[in-house]
């Protein structure tokens, strides 16, 4: 009986310790990949809200980390995708878009994201194209309805986008989004009562939207003109033995309305070399459309001593593709004796959170050298919030306010300042400039400027 039983029961034995091993192998296994998994997810959470509040490098850290591990990791690939992009580097977020493609082939998020890129880069033919594509797999995909919009928006193409949201709205008349497209181009068009009875609607039907609420309290801000009185003070110390020269400038913005721009009256007085002297003027900005707006300044000044007895400046500047800017302007300084005339244009680009451009002047001079050049990046840090830095070189790459400026043959430069609004009354500026001039003269600017808008 003791055999049969041994006999019986023994392989049972056997087979229950072998189901053990199993179940507590299993538990192992379930033990270190939940605590992966979670820690997945939470690294997923930590790259979205970075993401949201525009810590991009942030994002790009988690996402390379976690892409060690899963080189094929759709959401972190996407998230990183969407950091690269949204700092200018659309190069390298197509990449990325484009091997998640293979991978996810008619993945629409994707799709989307790649007409997006593309309508960035400039590449508005190839972002069409795409947008149609999307639209041949779901004819009622709204994202890429509006993807065109912003095509033709891009291009300058108001008419063609108008007709487009027209459109829209009778095939999707609940979507507030429609309603805020045409807001925003009519606002860019200065047709503020449109603006306003468009994002109305759109509010109406989305009411805690916060991007809604901000765009309907600009378009009433700009019903308002906005003035600033400024008072600035400039230092201009040498490494020879002469007195610093000092400058006070005053100066009354006055803004047009319906976002056109503004106007600036301009009162400075400047001591040097034991001598003074004043110049009155004004300065206009006025946009002519959207896109394109104007510069022009002139200066009079008495007894003009060290200032020109007029000056004038003209420059108009076109936006081109969606992130650049170019201009051709020219500038005149009538000094009492001589007269000079300099030709100027720029070309600058938007990446991400920064701006740069380059400036070239052309002194229309008989002798010397004719050729000036200049360059500046701006971080900003909101639109009138930024940081700069400048480099310049060549025959006076800077804007020539005095007889000394005109004089100087060759000069080096090295700038970086400040422009920032604190809260909404006050304006800070603030500069610092290092210029050595041909034959050793070194010069230190400090320039520090606060204004207060009413």
């Amino acid at each position: 009986m003791v055999k049969n039983e041994k006999e019986r029961f023994g392989p049972m034995k056997k087979k229950s310790q072998s189901l053990i091993s199993v179940c507590l192998l299993f538990i192992l296994v379930l033990g270190f990949s939940f605590p992966s998994s979670a820690q997945s997810k939470n690294q997923k959470e930590l790259a979205l809200k970075a993401l949201r509040h525009q810590d991009y490098q942030q994002v790009i850290a988690i996402c390379q980390l976690e892409l060690q591990k899963n080189p094929r990791d759709y959401d972190f690939n996407f998230l990183l995708a969407r950091a690269e992009a949204y700092q200018g580097h659309w190069n390298k977020a197509l990449e990325i878009i484009e091997f998640l493609l293979q991978l996810y082939p008619h993945n629409l998020d994707l799709l989307l994201f790649q007409a997006r890129l593309l309508g960035w880069q400039g590449n508005y033919q190839q972002a069409q194209e795409k947008f149609r594509e999307i639209l041949q797999l779901e004819p009622d995909n709204l994202s890429a309805w509006l993807g065109l919009v912003d095509l033709a928006i891009w291009q300058r193409q108001t008419q063609k986008a108008l007709h487009l949201c027209q459109k829209l709205q009778t095939r999707f008349p609940e979507e507030s989004q429609i309603y805020f497209k045409l807001a925003q181009i009519y606002y860019h068009q200065g047709s503020l009562k449109y603006a306003r009875q468009f994002i109305q609607k759109a509010l109406n039907l989305n009411p805690n939207n916060k991007e809604y609420q901000q765009f309907l309290a600009l378009t009433v801000a700009d019903l308002r003109l906005e003035y600033e009185f400024r008072y600035s003070f400039e230092l201009i110390a040498f490494n020879d033995q002469r007195t610093p020269y000092q400058t006070h400038r005053f100066t009354l913005e006055l803004g047009l309305p319906r976002h056109k721009g503004a106007f600036l009256f301009i009162g400075e007085e400047t001591r040097r070399f034991e001598r003074n002297d004043t110049s009155v003027g004004g300065e206009l900005y006025y946009v002519l459309r959207p896109g394109t707006y104007t510069h022009v300044d002139f200066r009079l000044s008495s007894p003009a001593v060290h200032f020109p007895r007029s000056s004038y400046h003209a420059e108009i500047y076109q936006s081109i593709f969606r992130q650049g800017e170019i201009s051709l302007g020219f500038r005149r300084y009538n000094f009492k004796h001589n007269s000079s005339l300099v030709f100027t244009g720029s070309a600058g680009i938007y990446w991400g959170r920064f701006f740069s451009f380059l400036r070239y002047f052309f002194n229309q001079e008989k002798e010397g050298t004719h050729w000036a050049w200049f360059t500046q990046t701006r971080m900003y840090f909101a639109p009138k919030n930024f940081l700069f830095l400048g480099v310049g070189g060549g025959a006076r790459p800077f804007r020539v306010m005095t007889l000394e400026d005109w004089q100087t043959q060759e000069s080096f430069l090295v700038l970086g300042g400040l422009n920032w609004l604190l809260g909404k009354r006050l304006h800070l500026l603030g500069q610092f400039t290092f210029r050595q001039d041909k034959g050793g003269i070194k010069r230190y600017t400090f320039f520090a400027g606060l204004g207060y808008k009413f």
